[in-house]
């Protein structure tokens, strides 16, 4: 069996699927694209490949490979959405540590909303411009510190939330948060 141009662009659009993920965390609208564009893609080579012209032996065969691709992107699409907000922490280190100096000792809440900062008199001028900065560097919607952790927004719409979250040494995380690396979570 030969691979045609359906086939080629069933595989390029399981790949894209799959690459989608590496995105969840750090750029919520190319994940989206991605993941639409892999999604449709698939859906239509398959369709090309299941109703056109073909063996029944390629078509099963061909059907057996999208339900297994369907399975390994079940399996992997925990790791691959924990590795995309690993690679935001490490992209933004420094950024992400320099905000966690400033704000971890600071005692209350404090929040960061575009350049607005809530209950942050304990903040200096020079830290208050620091975090703002920070903030429009880093992307984020919202910081938010309370006594447990730093909660750092990177998307949002309605009800859906997605971030990160940099839990003190004190805390012990409990079964909402997964770990991603060091003190982080999500």
């Amino acid at each position: 069996m030969t691979l045609s141009f359906k086939h080629i662009g069933l595989l390029i659009g399981v790949a894209s699927t799959f690459v989608s993920f590496l995105f969840f965390g750090r750029q919520q609208g190319t994940y989206q694209i991605l993941l639409i564009c892999g999604l449709v893609t698939a859906l239509i080579f398959y369709l090309t490949i299941l109703f056109g012209k073909g063996h029944l032996k390629t078509k099963i065969f061909w059907t057996v490979v999208v339900a297994l691709c369907a399975v390994v992107q079940q399996l992997t699409e925990p790791f691959l959405i924990d590795t995309s907000y690993r690679l935001y922490i490490s992209q933004n280190k420094n950024v992400l540590t320099e905000i966690n100096n400033i704000l971890i000792n600071k005692q209350g809440d404090i929040t960061i909303l575009n350049d607005s900062i809530s209950k942050g008199d304990q903040l200096t001028t020079l830290e208050s411009d620091k975090i703002r900065e920070g903030r429009k560097q880093l992307g984020v919607y919202i910081i938010s510190k309370s006594d447990n952790g730093i909660y750092y927004g990177l998307w949002g719409f309605l009800d859906v939330r997605l971030g990160i979250t940099y839990l003190a040494d004190k805390v012990k995380p409990d079964n909402n948060y997964r770990h991603l690396t060091g003190n982080w979570f999500h």
